[in-house]
């Protein structure tokens, strides 16, 4: 039992990094090995939502999990948002801003969904840590204090923006299966999708593939007995390790699917990417005064963003995301692109991005380049106008 519970234990941190290679990434650093330049003047970060439920959860007797209900921030998501909270105060440390939120110095965005808003609130429990005036319940919230935020769709959720039809449009080929490779991928797989309808009743495609896969991962997050049909498989060819292993091949595939399909990438994450390049241009400029920005998304925005923004990226784990510095100690300014991933839980590990060629050729040894490189580089995907972009009448 106890070999069992420490294998457990360990299998998110090993499926975290049995993705990463899947998709030629390099893996994270086991610890934050970067440093705030001391002429940084802001700091950007975004990041998906920390764990989740799935969708719908599979039939297994006397679940313990997921008492949140379908899609919510489950208590290990919760634990993801305050570790990368945590590790940013002290990435930025105590002087950047102050340890009390000030709207002078401090913007948040998220988008609608609870796990966002909860992981947005999450974080920020961990950045800020009331002391003085801001202390108001000692005895009870001793370093918590209410941090206000924006939710915005448009920026952070694009796919639930009502009436925004390129936003459907983008997506149909993805979410019925049209592309020639999900074409593939089903027939390649068809009988475990059948075997997955037969036995737990949902359609054989892809999306509920991976919802099996949320299903399995949090089973495992929480030491959670798997379903008979899962534990002993009656599918011919396929163990119970290998139809795991199966069934996890298919997490957030359509989400991924997304953020490499241009179309529904620069649909997603477009408005973001131009939001943070008009950030550090207002900075740059001097004409705001803003040192901490702070955004909460879903898998396939994040994603999105992170490829608009030249991060050479395919994947992308719960609570993990992306950091951005500007100095303006130089002309022109320059930016520094950062990544931000849960190592596998309670601690959180911020490094220098990975980036695609056209960018790192342009960075010095620290990963510093100048800030119209970068923007050259997002404006081919970028738009101001999501109105226009999702073909919205906008007079009416």
């Amino acid at each position: 039992e106890l070999a069992r519970w420490i294998m457990m234990r360990s299998l998110p941190l090993l499926l975290l990094l049995l993705i990463l290679t899947l998709a030629h990434e390099p893996p994270p650093p086991s610890r934050t090995n970067v440093r705030l330049d001391r002429n940084t003047v802001i700091v950007l970060f975004g990041t998906r939502h920390g764990n989740r439920n799935p969708e719908k959860f599979v039939q297994t007797p006397g679940r313990h999990w997921g008492k949140e209900g379908e899609m919510e921030l489950t208590s290990i998501g919760k634990r993801q948002a305050y570790g990368l909270g945590r590790e940013l105060r002290t990435f930025i440390g105590w002087k950047f801003v102050d340890p009390n939120f000030l709207p002078s110095q401090a913007k948040f965005y998220s988008s609608s969904a609870n796990r966002c808003q909860m992981t947005l609130q999450s974080a920020l429990a961990g950045v800020y840590d009331p002391t003085r005036w801001a202390d108001w319940n000692r005895r009870m919230l001793d370093h918590w204090s209410p941090v206000p935020y924006t939710i915005d769709d448009p920026l952070l959720r694009m796919y639930s923006v009502k009436g925004c039809v390129n936003s459907e449009k983008a997506w149909d080929p993805i979410s019925k299966d049209t592309l020639p490779d999900l074409k593939e991928l089903i027939a390649k797989n068809q009988a475990l999708l059948n075997y997955m309808q037969e036995k737990d009743g949902r359609n054989a495609t892809i999306s509920n593939a991976a919802d099996i896969a949320d299903n399995i991962i949090n089973m495992d997050f929480f030491n959670a007995p798997y379903p008979d049909w899962l534990k002993h498989p009656a599918l011919s060819g396929y163990t119970a390790a290998s139809i795991r292993n199966a069934f996890l091949a298919f997490a957030e595939n359509h989400m991924n699917r997304c953020a490499s399909y241009k179309p529904c990438r620069d649909m997603m994450g477009g408005l973001w990417a131009n939001h943070i390049i008009s950030s550090l241009e207002d900075s740059a400029s001097g004409k705001a005064k803003t040192k901490l920005i702070g955004y909460a998304s879903h898998t396939e925005v994040t994603l999105s963003t992170m490829i608009l923004l030249g991060i050479d990226k395919s994947e992308l784990t719960t609570s993990a995301g992306f950091v951005v510095e500007l100095r303006n100690n130089t002309r022109p300014a320059q930016v520094r692109l950062l990544q931000h991933d849960p190592a596998p839980v309670v601690k959180h590990v911020i490094y220098k991005a990975h980036l695609v060629s056209d960018l790192a050729s342009k960075t010095d040894a620290n990963g510093w380049m100048p800030l119209p490189a970068l923007k050259e580089y997002v404006s081919r995907s970028a738009f101001s106008d999501w109105e226009a972009q999702c073909g919205l009448d906008s007079c009416k």
